[in-house]
């Protein structure tokens, strides 16, 4: 046969995606959500309900076609106007947009596809005077080649015709008249390739074009496998995310805890990267121009961020991060707006029972100056005083004016060296918006700024968000990656706030915790407390946990942004994730947590050592009195991990009973309530 023309199909025949083909879209619909969040109708600030509009709006626009004599077709273009007509609030700018949300497909096009491993042997095989791409896409053929061009096979086939130019298509058939037309050649003389067993098979031969299926095995079961996926999101998700971990073994010289430690980071990264991803979206759509990471664990996060950062998951670079040394006890007493009692409640919710020493020590105030206040009210300082804002000696030392002066002269001076901090990191008087990220539970800290800087808003992200026991700073916003009990959509993850050190101990760092600043030479800088024995975990245990995380990375980076995977997909994996750090105890991570001595000097006063055992006889009266019992309990919440504890003694199962027996009796009290209510 004198072929005069090779007609070859595009996507999965020279092309393939290492993604199914609606992820492109699904990402498309993501930029626009997170560039344009604020004009997106609220009904619509979802990516795959973007996605979801953006089909309809192909639909319509097909069925339009379709009515006037021409194949169901859309371009690019038209859909994009189509769509942004229907879920933007403000039109003013949709020309701009469309231009924009052009070039990012174009870009996700290129970052997705590949050439098929075989098809340049195939075509060979068949040789013909001419060849030309056929295909049936919603970009232009000159948009295509450009593509063909970026996979390395324009030498293959350097132009041809896109269904789109003409709205015919190969479905109808009637895009392979044309062709022949265009190319002036008969059908006797044409041979196609492709995939579709319709378009490019029985449509090419019922025009009397030869053509032949191109089906090579591993790649049409990996097309499937992605289809499959897709159809499943985000149910697929943690099979899709589980298929990124790897065997690779860190370097040789590693103990085996070390090692353990290492491939659960690996198995663990997806929580951390996860809320990296979740800081970038919600970062971007807030316009924020940078990201400031809290001391001590957003150490680690920034690294996470920044090696992500360079990833570019979302197809564009996000804010730059810097880190704010920051902590409880550097930033409360400056954030007081006065020494009232109704002030100090933003203490006291959180520790109803603390003595004069522990409050003054929280307000980083050194109890030694002021012991000469405390004994006029006779108080004994290192007395642990429960409800201290009902205490009438505490009432009347707050009320004396002379200990008022004696705090403001103080916490005035760390006031000054703690705002001149914050302008030298570019948060001055004249800051209008900032974002700050830690790991969460209440985000006092940066209540703690919000009262410092009243005219400056502060946008929060954290992983989880325990509930809030003071008023939040009108000037505040809280956002949680994952479980916000502020939320009734999070009350089932209520206990994994119950045992939340295992994971600060993951992601701590060892360069200590922040005590306050000093001022040399009109520049600030932060000063820090570096406890040995808690760096003895960190340097020998959780650096390896760590360097897990860092590895996983780029796998997980790369397939974020390949199938355009959002934060809220991502979320339910990682939050069973974190559920098993907690109530799925890894032994590594318990040999660690059980070494730790604890950084409690806000609100306690000191470090808690994690490493001290519960007496036999503690157990030997628990089983034979319940209020033994009670007391047990509440020594192994103390320990800030019983899963951990009881784990490391092989009876895991006994925390399993307690767990149940509290469900059933916060059941039984809520029927009680419902009976009595009626």
């Amino acid at each position: 046969m004198d072929v005069k023309l090779l007609t070859i199909d595009v996507w999965d025949t020279i092309l393939r995606r290492k993604c199914h083909p609606d992820a492109v879209k699904v990402h498309v619909s993501s930029h626009l959500l997170n560039n344009y969040f604020a004009i997106i109708r609220p009904e619509y600030r979802d990516s795959m309900k973007l996605f979801q509009e953006r089909q309809a709006a192909e639909g319509k626009i097909a069925a339009n076609f379709v009515s006037s004599g021409m194949d169901d077709e859309y371009r690019q273009l038209e859909v994009y106007r189509e769509w942004l007509q229907i879920v933007l609030s403000n039109k003013d700018s949709i020309d701009a947009i469309t231009s924009t949300l052009e070039s990012v497909e174009i870009e996700q096009e290129k970052h997705v596809i590949y050439a098929d491993p075989g098809i340049e042997t195939f075509l060979t095989s068949y040789p013909c005077r001419d060849r030309v791409f056929v295909s049936d896409f919603y970009m232009s053929a000159q948009i295509i080649a450009e593509f063909v061009k970026y996979a390395g096979l324009g030498h293959l086939v350097d132009r041809g015709y896109s269904s789109c130019d003409h709205y015919l298509n190969k479905r109808s058939g009637r895009f392979f008249s044309l062709v022949l037309e265009k190319e002036n050649v008969d059908a006797e003389s044409t041979f196609h390739v492709g995939d579709n067993l319709h378009s490019d098979v029985r449509m090419p031969e019922s025009y009397g074009i030869t053509a032949v299926a191109y089906r090579p095995k591993v790649e049409s079961d990996l097309r499937a496998l992605r289809k499959e996926e897709f159809d499943s999101r985000p149910g697929s998700l943690s099979k899709l995310l589980s298929r990124q971990q790897t065997s690779v073994s860190p370097s040789f010289g590693l103990s085996r805890l070390s090692r353990q430690l290492y491939e659960y980071g690996e198995y663990c990264a997806p929580l951390v990267v996860g809320f990296m991803l979740f800081v970038m979206e919600r970062s971007i759509r807030q316009g924020h121009e940078k990201i400031y990471f809290f001391t001590r664990e957003g150490e680690f996060f920034k690294k996470v961020y920044d090696r992500l950062r360079v990833l570019q998951p979302l197809g564009q670079l996000a804010p730059p991060s810097e880190i704010l040394e920051v902590s409880r006890l550097a930033t409360f007493g400056p954030s007081l707006r006065g020494f009232t009692p109704e002030e100090l409640m933003r203490i006291w919710t959180l520790y109803s029972t603390q003595s004069v020493a522990a409050l003054l020590k929280s307000m980083n105030v050194e109890v030694e100056g002021a012991l000469i206040y405390i004994a006029r009210h006779g108080i004994d300082a290192h007395k642990s005083i429960q409800f201290p804002w009902v205490d009438e000696a505490v009432l009347a030392l707050f009320n004396d004016a002379s200990f008022l002066d004696f705090l403001s002269v103080e916490v005035g001076e760390k006031k000054i060296a703690l705002l001149q901090y914050l302008e030298g990191k570019g948060l001055s008087g004249s800051t209008k918006l900032a974002c700050v990220v830690d790991i969460g539970w209440r985000g006092t800290i940066q209540d703690n700024l919000s009262y410092l800087m009243p005219n400056c808003h502060f946008d929060g992200y954290y992983i989880g968000l325990n509930s809030f026991l003071n008023d939040q700073p009108s000037n505040s916003t809280k956002t949680a990656f994952g479980p916000d009990l502020n939320s009734d959509e999070s009350e089932q993850w209520a206990d994994l706030f119950a045992a939340v050190a295992p994971l600060e101990m993951l992601c701590n760092s060892a360069s200590g915790s922040v005590t306050g600043y000093s001022v040399a030479v009109g520049n600030a800088r932060a000063e820090r407390i570096v406890d040995d024995a808690e760096n003895y975990v960190v340097d020998c245990y959780v650096t390896h946990f760590q360097a897990g995380v860092v590895e996983a990375i780029d796998r997980l980076g790369e397939t974020i942004r390949i199938h355009a995977i959002s934060s809220a997909e991502f979320c339910p994996a990682c939050v069973k994730i974190w559920e098993g750090i907690i109530r799925k105890p890894n032994v590594a991570v318990t040999h660690a947590y059980f070494q730790l001595n604890h950084n409690e000097q806000f609100g306690v006063g000191g470090f808690s050592d994690k490493s001290g055992p519960i007496s036999i006889w503690r157990w030997f009266k628990a089983l034979l009195l319940p209020s033994e019992l009670r007391n047990l309990i509440r020594e192994l919440e103390g320990t800030g991990w019983p899963e951990g504890y009881l784990y490391q003694r092989n009876i895991l199962v006994f925390w399993s009973i307690i767990r149940r027996l509290r469900t059933y009796k916060n059941r039984f009290r809520e029927w009680k309530n419902r009976i009595f209510r009626h």
